[in-house]
């Protein structure tokens, strides 16, 4: 995160000398916020040796698969039980023992655990090979499944975790588009068993990949229904993520929050430019869903106004800044106006597709302001990249004469230009002001 302490002080200085605060006040202030903020460590692990340390035992562990392959067929079958028994129990004991020193290191002892647990998942279909098992195959992802699960929680290991978020994702997957099941355990699962342990280890990147993956294995069961109803539930589901992410802001861990926001705002986005072209159809047939058919479409559309409900009735929770309200709008716009139309069975298909179009430039311009004010580089590209790609997306299909559209790309150049030229003054600004006490 960005240290804005400078920027603060500047203004503190620009109080004192207006005269709204004292001297006593700017000292206080001063000390509350130095000039330079010492490194605080991560509640989390560091993202490269984590992922380094998980792809050093992914890649050993192929390697070892890869080396009984390529003599696997002259293997007696009592060897090749031993060899995957043998894989499984070493590098898990070798883990407990590494575990037990005194100057054993975390990540090493976790990636052997990780090497073990993949040694058993490639167990799994050599054991089937051996012994030609004729088995409903999705079940040995969610075998694997199971036993990376109850490692993760043994460990506890968010690296265990995350790769059984990725295997519930094959198994769901592959009961959807090869067998034609539609089963919400896997969304089920990662709600209550895996969200809870992202929660307990305040570990920011397995909140990540679950909050990544829940979406995703709703989509294989609302699939199942009907097509039509993928995108208005993702859109519910990403609404609900922003309530949650002002809930979790003042809750016992309130970093989440904005892991939560970059994940919603990473899905959300691109949604929003999706709709800009094809829009919300009405989904009509809602009366004839029943059972698991009618409670997939309706329960996100619960959690979303219900959650939206309790943040903006807590005070805590409760946008304050015109930006934050104007961010908080633009999410409630869509919902109110657009998804709870559209599943009431209302025609909005052409007038969505223009609130979509509304929503995408406001937070691009949205996203200026915020860059150019707080000279946020990254926040401003994103800002402009968005207002750049909506031009173009509706150069062909809402702008037809020539001139209107060498009309729009002139505005958006000039724009361009301004805001440059305003992010520069900002830059320049914030630099020559000096804090005096």
């Amino acid at each position: 995160m960005d240290n804005n302490n400078p920027w603060l002080r500047a203004e503190i200085a620009q109080w004192l000398r207006e005269g709204i605060i004292t001297d006593e006040q700017a000292r206080t202030l001063y000390a509350r916020y130095p000039a330079f903020v010492a490194y605080r460590p991560k509640s989390d692990i560091a993202w490269g040796k984590a992922i380094f340390a998980v792809l050093g035992a992914g890649v050993f562990g192929l390697g070892v698969i890869l080396l009984f392959a390529y003599n696997w067929e002259g293997m007696h079958r009592f060897a090749k039980m031993a060899a995957i028994g043998l894989g499984i129990v070493g590098a898990h004991g070798i883990a407990l023992l590494m575990a037990k020193s005194d100057k054993s290191n975390p990540r090493i002892t976790e990636s052997l655990h990780l090497l073990g647990t993949m040694i058993f998942g490639a167990g799994i279909w050599l054991i089937a090979q051996i012994y030609h098992f004729d088995a409903h195959y999705p079940d040995g992802f969610l075998l694997w499944c199971v036993a990376a699960l109850a490692l993760a929680w043994a460990l506890p290991s968010t690296a265990h975790a995350a790769l059984a978020t990725i295997l519930l994702l094959l198994w769901s997957g592959l009961e959807t588009f090869e067998f034609g099941l539609h089963i919400p355990l896997a969304s089920f699962a990662l709600l209550l068993l895996i969200l809870p342990l992202a929660y307990m280890q305040r570990s920011a990147s397995l909140l990540a990949v679950v909050l990544l993956a829940l979406p995703l294995s709703y989509a294989f069961s609302v699939f199942g229904i009907g097509e039509k109803y993928l995108f208005a539930v993702g859109l519910l589901l990403l609404i609900s993520y922003f309530a949650l992410a002002k809930l979790a802001a003042v809750s016992a861990y309130p970093e989440s929050a904005y892991v939560v926001k970059i994940v919603a705002s990473s899905l959300w986005l691109p949604l929003i430019f999706i709709g800009s072209f094809i829009g919300l159809s009405p989904l009509l047939g809602m009366s004839q869903l029943a059972g698991f058919g009618l409670l997939y479409v309706l329960l996100p559309l619960f959690v979303a106004v219900f959650a939206w409900a309790i943040a903006v009735a807590r005070s805590r929770s409760r946008p304050e800044t015109l930006d934050q309200w104007l961010e908080s709008g633009l999410v409630l716009l869509v919902l109110l106006v657009v998804v709870l139309p559209a599943v009431v069975g209302l025609d909005v298909n052409g007038f969505s597709r223009g609130i979509f179009n509304i929503v995408f430039l406001a937070y691009g311009l949205l996203y200026v302001y915020r860059g150019t004010q707080f000279l946020k580089g990254r926040i401003l590209s994103l800002g402009c990249v968005m207002l750049v790609l909506l031009g173009a997306a509706r150069f062909t299909d809402l702008f037809q004469s020539l001139l209107a559209r060498s009309a729009v790309f002139l505005l958006l150049g000039v724009l361009l230009f301004l805001i440059g030229l305003r992010y520069s003054k900002q830059s320049t600004r914030k630099k020559l002001e000096k804090p005096h006490a």
